[in-house]
């Protein structure tokens, strides 16, 4: 069950007025109406941080406005004091809650939750049994102007080829690929919900594919072919788009490599030109403080383009 909580670890309680809008927060119209204001966002997978883990020190360094993270175990006071936090448990092979949860952390309005759906009846019932690992929420900016963001936790096992008895997956499924991935799901259901849309959409996470990947003996598995189906439903990649390159955010922590990307922050065209930076987080601090063997991906964004 999704929640807005005070404090992970407690019984979920129903979305509220004051969920929504904590009187802490009662300033944070005036806070974003400079308008050399940016938004900062982040997505980063914190390798099931702790409340008393130094990553939430380095969190709160990077001062984010929206943070789409995975892997979540707790959260600090600190910081569940200066942010609005909506969460899900994550979910195992066998259906049972993972021990993380997939969260979304905001500085700004939270409007409501939202879930991704399909037209196609088997992608509708596994975007529901996957609803923790696609967490979706519609941030304010103002009276006016509305974000929907989704944070990405895609695990390292496919989809159980024993729920996909009898369907047809070929419409969602990567070419290149015998298997079905929630974030091919997550591709179906965006794909459905772009055209036509009202709002700038922001989908950041783990996706555990690099096209890196698809250099592994027997051929490419359809990591580039991912990235070019996002793109072609009006996703753009905002590492690729600002350093014209694949940029690392993994660290293999038995090989002692670091040479993938698995993690991703997409955005609707329309967000490009409001973008000022994007990079990751710095490895020194992150890997050798042993904070995640993920990096953040960090962009920001002229708030005043983000308007609409």
């Amino acid at each position: 069950m999704l929640r807005f909580i005070t404090a992970l670890g407690q019984d979920p309680p129903t979305l509220t007025a004051e969920a929504l809008g904590s009187p802490s927060f009662t300033n944070v119209f005036e806070f974003l109406s400079m308008e050399e204001q940016t938004v900062r966002v982040i997505t980063w997978n914190c390798n099931k941080a702790t409340a008393s883990r130094a990553t939430w020190d380095y969190f709160l360094d990077l001062k984010p406005d929206i943070a789409l993270l995975q892997e979540v175990a707790s959260i600090p006071e600190s910081v569940r004091g200066a942010y609005k936090v909506v969460s899900q448990h994550a979910i195992r092979k066998n259906g049972s809650k993972q021990t993380f949860e997939t969260a979304i952390l905001t500085k700004l309005q939270i409007e409501t939750a939202f879930s991704l759906a399909s037209r196609l009846q088997w992608v509708q019932r596994e975007l529901e049994w996957f609803s923790g690992n696609l967490l979706c929420c519609v941030l304010k900016l103002d009276a006016s102007s509305r974000l929907r963001v989704v944070s990405v936790y895609s695990p390292a096992w496919p989809v159980g080829k024993s729920r996909l008895a009898g369907e047809d997956v070929a419409p969602v499924k990567l070419s290149l690929n015998e298997d079905v991935w929630v974030a091919d799901l997550l591709w179906a259901a965006l794909q459905e919900a772009l055209p036509g849309r009202e709002d700038p959409w922001i989908v950041g996470g783990d996706f555990n594919l690099s096209e890196t990947f698809d250099e592994w003996r027997g051929g490419p598995r359809g990591n580039r072919e991912y990235l070019d189906k996002m793109k072609d439903i009006g996703l753009s990649e905002c590492l690729r788009q600002k350093q014209g390159k694949l940029v690392p955010t993994f660290l293999n922590t038995d090989k002692k490599t670091h040479i993938h990307q698995m993690d991703h922050l997409f955005v609707t065209s329309d967000l490009i030109p409001a973008m000022e930076a994007c990079s990751v987080g710095d490895k020194d601090v992150v890997f050798n403080g042993r904070m995640s063997d993920h990096l953040p991906i960090i962009a920001d964004f002229r708030r005043v383009e983000l308007r609409r």
